[in-house]
């Protein structure tokens, strides 16, 4: 009698166990009938789809605004020490800041900067893709969120960290619907690594998991967030702390697309994921990509101020001694603005035309050709280059150091830094200089700039041969005195009248004087 009991609960564990395999195995087979729906032609037609969008992408900051990426570069200043990377990783969303500054300074290379602009557009396009779940459609849903960064990105102050973060926390999402109790300490984790976009995939899970547990595991990411914003980082203000501290470059301003693009994303996914099947897929997705298309081709202007995108290229071309490029971009269309006076004025002298050309291009008197000392971190750029090449260091030193310190998110530039560091060599202070280019160093693009000077400093006689500050030296001012900008143009007589061969000095004076009286018949 006992035997045939036991017998009986085996044929039923038996019979358990088949069926649980017979369900698994129809689940497997539903999901390899979905995927045996994507032909081959589906296939090639979402890769080309996606590889049309990263060449787009490549395109628009190669050839189209390579300044902006260049302006990114030139207002941050990564280090390979372990205190650069401390210093980052123990604020919300540091990890993320982290990774976009290392990606940035590639940005000193032109093409190198498009390319991984174009890498972030198709890692969130396919991010979102694959965080949408196993039943997808609608392929062309998915390249909303890139699209819209590509826009955003026409503000030259958002930080390329904000992407990346966007990136990591798409990525998170498939981990985290499926996370459990995981999410106890993945939620906190998260949010101290990417920051506050993490919302996507909480938010993703909560509404997948249709769970009462996943309210309280969104309570949980809040109490903890504010919890670990109280100990680690209470110095900054709170509304920073949970809307991004490295988003955005102006820490004052908060834009609404930093909300509206996080928001977007999320919904995409569930579009993406909620398996609406369609009679001509490729139909539907070409023309939601048409769509998609032409609302870029036409939103990317009207993001991108015009006047701003040109005075970068001016300063991008500038800094590469592309002079005569300036001019012919001026002929065409010249901001009126101080800043942009300065460099196509500079680029006149340097190609042997300002005398009879000056009056040709806007003006904005004597301010267009040097600027008075604007602490901002960029109209003062051409005004230091065109001081430096006078012959007046100590005052390129103010202007140099004053655009570095206005950085408002508080980074280090690579190229101020240089300037910093060559105004020292001029003037002989080695031991500050020693300073500027131990900190270049421990740079990817500067290294090799700094360690040669360094071993150049070591030595009178190599700073003596040196070309440009051999020359730099020789014009300089043999007398220390205090002056104002009023008196710049008696600051260049003096510079001339003292070495004849500071024909920039001289040229300038004499269309100062021009301007002066330009402006007083007025």
């Amino acid at each position: 009698m006992e035997l045939g009991r036991i017998h009986l609960v085996e044929i039923q564990t038996q019979k358990i166990i088949l069926e649980t395999l017979t369900k698994k195995a129809a689940a497997r087979c539903d999901g390899c009938l979905f995927y045996q729906k994507m032909s081959p032609m589906d296939k090639q037609y979402r890769i080309a789809l996606t590889s049309l969008l990263g060449a787009a992408v490549f395109a628009f900051w190669m050839w189209l605004y390579p300044q902006a990426p260049h302006y990114q570069e030139q207002n941050q200043l990564f280090l390979f020490t372990w205190d650069y990377l401390g210093r980052r990783l123990v604020l919300p969303g540091g990890l993320a800041d982290y990774i976009s500054e290392f990606l940035v300074q590639l940005f000193y290379i032109r093409w190198a900067g498009a390319l991984v602009m174009a890498a972030l557009a198709v890692l969130l396009q396919v991010a979102t893709w694959r965080a949408s779940g196993e039943k997808r459609s609608l392929y062309a849903v998915s390249f909303i969120p890139s699209l819209l960064l590509l826009i955003y990105m026409g503000d030259m102050d958002v930080l390329v960290s904000y992407p990346v973060a966007i990136i990591m926390a798409t990525m998170l999402c498939p981990l985290f619907v499926k996370a459990g109790w995981h999410r106890l300490w993945l939620f906190p984790v998260g949010w101290w690594m990417v920051g506050p976009v993490i919302m996507i995939p909480a938010l993703l899970s909560v509404i997948k998991g249709h769970k009462w547990e996943d309210i309280l595991a969104l309570v949980w990411l809040f109490a903890g967030a504010y919890a670990q914003y109280r100990l680690l980082a209470a110095q900054y203000p709170l509304r920073d702390a949970f809307f991004g501290l490295n988003y955005y470059r102006l820490v004052e301003i908060l834009p609404a697309m930093q909300v509206v693009i996080p928001v977007v994303t999320l919904l995409c996914i569930l579009i993406c994921g909620s398996g609406m099947d369609f009679r001509h897929p490729a139909l539907v997705n070409g023309a939601v990509a048409a769509v998609l298309f032409a609302g870029t081709w036409f939103a990317v202007p009207l993001t991108f101020n015009k006047d701003a995108q040109e005075t970068l290229a001016y300063d991008w071309l500038i800094r590469n001694q592309r002079y005569a490029e300036v001019i012919k971009r001026a002929e065409k269309y010249q901001p009126h603005n101080p800043v942009s006076a300065c460099s196509v004025n500079m680029c006149l002298f340097m190609e042997g035309q300002l005398t009879n050309r000056f009056a040709e291009f806007y003006q904005c008197g004597i301010q267009g050709l040097v600027q008075p000392s604007v602490r901002d971190n960029l109209s003062d750029c051409t005004s230091q280059e065109i001081l430096w090449m006078m012959g007046m260091p100590n005052i390129t030193l103010q202007y140099a150091f004053d655009l570095q310190e206005s950085i408002q998110n508080g980074r280090k530039s690579g190229r101020f830094t240089a300037r910093i560091a060559e105004c020292n060599i001029v003037n002989g202070w080695y031991d500050r200089a020693s300073r500027y280019l131990d900190i270049l160093s421990h740079s990817m693009f500067y290294r090799k700039w700094a360690l040669e000077r360094k071993a150049m400093i070591q030595n009178e006689a190599l700073v003596s041969k040196d070309p440009v500050y051999a020359y730099i030296r020789s014009v300089r001012f043999k007398d220390d005195f205090i002056t104002r900008y009023e008196g710049l143009d008696l600051m260049m007589a003096i510079l001339y009248n003292q070495n004849k061969n500071n024909f920039m000095a001289a040229e300038y004076y004499s269309v100062w004087q021009q301007l002066k009286k330009m402006e007083g018949a007025e």
